[in-house]
């Protein structure tokens, strides 16, 4: 299950890079499927580890999701700012 939520993720960050390329526009919603992929592949890395403490683990799980939300929010603020997010 952790490898096809990985292929997920890199298949949509391919094709929206793609698109962004082509400066065609992008779907919001596919952009949040990507974001929430990258987010579920790391929580199952950190899982998966036994050398770090369950402290750890949701500690560097928390600081992930903040960032991947914060970079998220400001893609898609730069592609609303440029009329190309379809939401």
């Amino acid at each position: 299950m952790q490898n096809i939520v990985k292929v997920l993720a890199d298949t949509l960050l391919v094709d929206l890079f793609q698109k962004d390329s082509q400066g065609a526009d992008i779907s919001k919603n596919e952009f949040d499927v990507m974001m929430e992929a990258y987010k579920k592949d790391h929580e199952n890395k950190v899982d998966s580890s036994d050398r770090l403490s369950p402290e750890q683990k949701s500690k560097l799980k928390q600081l992930y999701n903040k960032a991947a939300d914060s970079i998220k929010e400001y893609c898609q603020e730069c592609l609303r700012i440029n009329g190309r997010l379809i939401e």
